[in-house]
């Protein structure tokens, strides 16, 4: 496992179902990668690069309501030279069954011509894969 934290399951990311809006998921888990790499110290507005996403893949195993606490868990997937991919469970404070689970994949890129550059090696570390020094 990467990185796990717990995000609060506002009143307003339910629908009229009375659950959590399948779109708040998607949400969940980009506020987790960005907690994650902000962790790593891998400044991505600071210095112009950062994260696009290419796939997301999410599976809803079960319904989760208002109130309560999401946990995410991010592991490591595949990391390429300028991809990488993260595997993710999500569960609700208190459960052990997991409510969904999926992964993502995305390219690490200069922000301003928007073309992709090697993902730094502070994340590729992190990852547990050997470094490439062009960062």
């Amino acid at each position: 496992m990467l990185y796990r934290c717990e995000l609060p399951v506002r009143y307003g990311d339910m629908d009229s179902n009375q659950h959590v809006n399948n779109t708040r998921y998607y949400q969940y888990l980009e506020e987790a990668r960005i907690l994650w790499l902000d962790g790593l110290g891998a400044h991505r507005r600071e210095v112009g690069q950062g994260l696009v996403l290419l796939t997301c893949t999410h599976h809803f195993l079960r319904p989760v309501v208002h109130p309560n606490t999401v946990i995410v868990e991010l592991f490591a997937g595949d990391v390429g030279r300028t991809s990488l991919s993260l595997d993710h469970r999500m569960f609700v404070k208190g459960q052990p069954e997991l409510v969904g689970q999926g992964d993502v994949k995305m390219v690490w890129i200069d922000v301003s011509t928007q073309r992709p550059i090697p993902v730094p090696d502070s994340v590729r570390i992190a990852m547990g894969k050997e470094p490439l020094g062009e960062t």
